[in-house]
């Protein structure tokens, strides 16, 4: 029986991204049913699999000119590949898979892993005169191609409130870890020194200032610390700060900032430190979300020092993960709320990506059957 052909695509998430590589493609590759092909931006490795065709056609900045003409490019491949079903990431390609879809006919679906509205209008990463009509401009293209999309993945519960337009047709599946048997109990941790890190996209609004501060701070009366970095910052200006903020301090490592890191790197570096620093900040582009990290960090049992948030506070009281901490506080964390013990209610299977994973499959077969 031929396999069944999928595309995900993107634009500016690398091919081996984490959710469309390794817990969509993979899900779907696994079955030996689908042949995916995945279009996305360009990664220093690419990995390979017998079901899975990576096409990594782009490598520019967040705000290039190039980017412009991404959707021709992902439409011409989209022609040749000449997929049954279109999983689309980003809404600047919706009106061309849309396109697509009414001309051949192929199911199309909108993984919405991020509310792109409230992050361009919120997040700081784009210039103010530039973010209100980008982000009007999103929410348009994505209630005008709403009722051409067959069905919308929701990475988020709060996207349920938060878009109308996907309520119906629509699955929440949450963006749960992936972390391979060999990390699953956190292990290989080093007693001579408190490894903290840092870890995901470098960003002020995900608090890489109040993590740097609040080491110095504690550097001073815990000696031991050490702070390690590790991730990608979009941001030039903000990554030339972070680089010169660690530079002459022993005790901050980085780990990528200029580049993108795997997330195997992340994943292990997670899982040999003591804490994992999670200072978000109470910002409207994040707001009700949960970070894959926070699943990642439960799945591992490596404690956390995590801003309060109510998205997030049952889960750290429940599975006992760690310290909820406001971080502009004067008042640092004692030597004893550091050394007590963490987790122990067996609760880590809970928060792995296995579950959602066999949702997608089963959406899959009931949309190409």
């Amino acid at each position: 029986m031929s396999k069944k052909v999928v595309a995900i695509v993107s634009v500016l998430k690398p091919v081996d991204d984490t959710r469309n590589y390794e817990k969509t493609a993979l899900s779907l590759g696994n079955t030996n049913k689908y042949a995916i092909n995945i279009i996305g931006f360009w990664s220093k490795k690419i990995p390979r699999h017998p079901n899975i065709s990576f096409y990594p056609v782009f490598n520019f900045g967040r705000l290039s000119i190039r980017r412009l003409w991404a959707p021709v490019k992902v439409f011409q491949i989209i022609l040749k590949v000449k997929p049954q079903l279109i999983i689309v990431t980003c809404a600047e390609l919706l009106s061309v898979m849309i396109l697509y879809r009414i001309i051949f006919g192929t199911k199309v679906i909108y993984d919405i892993q991020e509310n792109y509205y409230r992050n361009v209008l919120y997040s700081g990463a784009y210039p103010m005169l530039a973010s209100y009509p980008l982000a009007w401009s999103i929410r348009l293209i994505e209630k005008l191609s709403a009722p051409f999309v067959n069905y919308f993945f929701l990475a988020e519960k709060v996207y349920k409130q938060q878009l109308r337009f996907a309520n119906s047709r629509s699955q929440v599946l949450e963006n749960k870890a992936i972390i391979p048997d060999n990390l699953q109990h956190y292990s290989g941790r080093r007693d001579d020194k408190i490894i903290f890190v840092y870890t995901g996209t470098i960003a002020v609004h995900y608090g890489i200032f109040d993590a740097i501060d609040f080491i110095h701070k504690l550097k001073h009366i815990m000696p031991r610390v050490q702070l390690l970095i590790i991730g990608y910052a979009p941001d030039k200006k903000m990554r030339q700060k972070v680089i010169e903020l660690a530079r002459n301090k022993d005790y901050i490592k980085t780990e990528g900032v200029e580049s993108l890191v795997s997330h195997t790197q992340i994943i292990k570096s997670l899982s040999e430190a003591h804490f994992c620093l999670m200072p978000y900040h109470d910002n409207k582009s994040i707001k009700g979300r949960i970070p894959t990290k926070l699943y990642e960090c439960l799945s591992l049992e490596t404690p956390l020092i995590i801003s309060p948030n109510n998205a997030w506070n049952s889960l750290i009281e429940e599975n006992n993960a760690g310290i909820i901490y406001n971080f502009h506080s004067e008042e640092l964390p004692s030597a004893d709320q550091l050394k007590q013990k963490f987790y122990g209610r067996n609760l880590a299977t809970n928060y792995l990506w296995k579950d959602e994973g066999e949702k997608l499959i089963r959406l899959a077969e009931k949309l190409l059957k």
